[in-house]
C-alpha cells in the first residue's frame, strides 16, 4: 500500500505546489485523510483508464463516432474519408479531453458534496453547542476546557473535530492556532465567523459567555430565515422541474418523431420524382425538394444529449434557489434524469405505436 501511496505521489508532484495547496484544503473540507499529490495520482490513473475505455466505445460504436464528426467537424465530413488518419487524431484527442474532464469533474463534484455535508451536519448542531460551551464558560471554566466538555456524543462530527481541538491546546499549542484547526476541516462560513469571534473575543477580554451565545442565536435565526427562503419559492423550484423534467422530453420526442416522419416521406417521395424526369407534384416548380442534411438517428443522440444537459442545468438551478448554492442541487441531478430519460422513450414508443400505420406513398 505504501508503495502504491508513493508511485501516486511521484505522479502528483508534476503538478505545482499552488494546485496540491488548493487540493489539500478541498481533501481537509471533505473529510479526506489522503496526501494531496498521491491523491492527484490516482487521479490521474482514472483518467488514463477513462481514456481507454472511451476511445473503446468511440471505435466499437460507428453511430456515436459519425455523430461526433458531424457535430464537431460542422461539414467538413469528406476529411474523415480523404483521411483515415485524421479520424484516428480526433477520436484520440477528443477521448483524452472527454476522460479528463469527466473524470475530473465527478471527483470534484464528489468531494464537494462531502464537504457540503460534513458543513450541513455541523452547522445543524453548532448552536446548541455554542449555547453549552457558553454555559460552561459562565460556570469558570476556560474557553479550551468549556469546548472539551460542550464536545458530547450528540453533536456527533463536530464534538469529534472539538475534542481534536481540545487535546492539541492542551499539548501546547496555543489555543489560536489550535482552533484554526476547524477553519480548515470545513469550508462553512458559520464556522469561521464563529472561530474569528472567538479569538477576537479572548484578545480583547470581552464576556466570552455572551459572545458564545448570540453567534449560537444568530446561527439559529441565519437556519430559520433559509427555511422560509426556500418555502416561498416553491413555485418557482415546480416551474423549473415541469420544464426541465417533463416539457423538454415531451417537445424532443415529437421533434424526433416529426424528423423520423420527414426523413421516411423524402427517401419515398425524391426518388420518384426524380426518376420520372419531374413529372412528380414539384414539376415545373421552383422549389426542389431535398433531403434532410441530419438523420433521425443523429437527432435522437442530439435530443439525448440535450435532454441530460436541461436535466442537469435545471437541478443546479434547482439547488441555487433552494439551498443558495448550485453544488446543493447536484444530488438532484439522477433523480431528474431518470424521469426526464423514461419520459422520453415512453413518448417516442408511444407516438411509433400511434403513428405507425402511417404510409408516405
Amino acid at each position: 500500500m505504501a508503495a502504491d501511496n508513493m508511485f501516486y505521489e511521484m505522479i502528483g508532484r508534476l503538478f505545482s505546489r499552488q494546485q496540491m495547496r488548493k487540493l489539500g484544503l478541498l481533501l481537509e473540507s471533505s473529510g479526506v485523510d489522503y496526501v494531496p499529490e498521491a491523491f492527484a495520482g490516482l487521479m490521474v490513473v482514472f483518467s488514463i483508464f477513462g481514456f481507454v475505455i472511451t476511445y473503446s466505445l468511440f471505435s466499437l460504436v460507428p453511430q456515436l463516432r459519425g455523430f461526433l464528426f458531424k457535430m464537431c467537424l460542422m461539414g467538413m465530413e469528406s476529411l474523415t474519408t480523404t483521411y483515415p488518419e485524421f479520424v484516428l487524431i480526433v477520436s484520440v484527442l477528443f477521448s483524452l479531453a472527454l476522460s479528463l474532464s469527466l473524470i475530473g469533474m465527478i471527483i470534484y463534484v464528489f468531494l464537494l458534496l462531502r464537504a457540503d455535508e460534513r458543513r450541513r451536519r455541523v452547522e445543524d448542531v453548532l448552536p446548541d453547542f455554542l449555547s453549552l460551551a457558553a454555559s460552561n464558560v459562565r460556570a469558570g471554566m476556560t474557553i479550551d476546557q468549556a469546548l472539551w466538555y460542550a464536545a458530547k456524543p450528540e453533536f456527533g462530527l463536530l464534538s469529534v473535530e472539538v475534542s481534536i481541538v481540545a487535546k492539541k491546546s492542551f499539548g501546547g499549542v496555543p489555543f489560536n492556532q489550535a482552533i484554526d484547526y476547524l477553519t480548515e476541516r470545513f469550508n462553512s462560513k458559520l464556522i469561521r465567523r464563529s472561530v474569528a469571534l472567538i479569538k477576537q473575543g479572548l484578545a480583547s477580554g470581552g464576556k466570552l459567555a455572551d459572545i458564545l451565545e448570540r453567534t449560537a442565536e444568530d446561527a439559529r435565526h441565519m437556519a430559520a430565515l433559509r427555511k422560509e427562503i426556500s418555502t416561498s419559492l416553491l413555485m418557482y423550484i415546480i416551474f423549473i422541474v415541469f420544464a426541465g423534467a417533463i416539457g423538454t422530453p415531451f417537445l424532443f420526442a415529437v421533434s424526433g418523431k416529426l424528423v423520423g416522419i420527414l426523413e421516411t416521406a423524402f427517401a419515398s417521395a425524391i426518388p420518384t420524382t426524380s426518376a420520372a424526369g419531374g413529372s412528380g407534384a414539384f414539376a415545373g416548380s421552383m422549389i426542389t425538394p431535398s433531403k434532410p442534411s441530419i438523420s433521425s438517428a443523429d437527432f435522437f443522440l442530439f435530443t439525448v444529449l440535450c435532454t441530460i444537459m436541461t436535466t442537469v442545468f435545471s437541478a443546479l438551478i434547482i439547488g441555487v434557489i433552494s439551498k443558495g448554492s448550485k453544488r446543493d442541487g447536484v444530488p438532484y441531478i439522477p433523480f431528474l434524469l431518470a424521469i426526464s430519460l423514461v419520459l422520453f422513450f415512453v413518448i417516442s414508443g408511444a407516438l411509433d405505436a400511434f403513428l405507425a400505420g402511417i404510409t408516405y406513398a
